[in-house]
């Protein structure tokens, strides 16, 4: 049997616009001109991240009581950091390893848990691995993109916020809230 495709953030045309949740991650430079070249999503407005939750709610739903909620369970996480050090690769994707990845993990358990009726990547994958993409081409070269991407490893970033990001316009993506981890408001 074939392994299932893990997804990220789409860049296909979507009738109605949607959302996601998501850590964003800046890059190295060489990491960023990689990742522009290779993930598609970058074109399409996507910054890197690391996904909690997509496909998220319908932009219709969000509202200031759905900023609350995320935001209830962003203040429950203190700000921490990551380091990303190794490169994995899914069936034509190559991604950054997260070290370590439970707290990504925890923040999309407790979002999905709030928001059950949208599980991560739509149901689609039974093993979630927190994961930053650099390609998205199923095309291209991927050993040669790996072996490109360790030449910027490793680096280390402090998390302290989540984002929600929309698709508007049927492409384009950009961030409609920052929502800060551990603030008490």
């Amino acid at each position: 049997m074939a392994t299932p495709r893990q997804r990220t953030l789409s860049v296909v045309p979507a009738t109605d616009p949607i959302t996601a949740v998501v850590v964003r991650i800046a890059l190295p430079r060489g990491l960023e001109r990689l990742r522009r070249r290779h993930d598609p999503a970058a074109a399409a407005g996507v910054p890197a991240h690391v996904t909690l939750l997509y496909p998220f709610l319908p932009v219709g739903d969000l509202g200031p009581a759905i900023r609350r909620e995320l935001a209830v369970i962003a203040r429950r996480v203190e700000p921490f950091d990551a380091r990303f050090a190794g490169v994995g690769r899914f069936p034509g994707v190559v991604y950054l390893v997260p070290e370590p990845p439970s707290p990504f993990a925890a923040l999309t358990a407790a979002i999905w848990s709030m928001f059950d009726e949208y599980p991560p990547y739509g149901g689609a994958h039974d093993d979630i691995r927190p994961h930053l993409t650099i390609a998205d081409a199923p095309e291209a070269s991927l050993d040669e993109i790996a072996g490109e991407a360790v030449h910027w490893l490793p680096f280390a970033r402090h998390v302290n916020a989540m984002e929600l990001l929309v698709q508007e316009g049927g492409v384009r993506w950009r961030r409609r809230w920052r929502i800060p981890l551990g603030v008490r408001q």
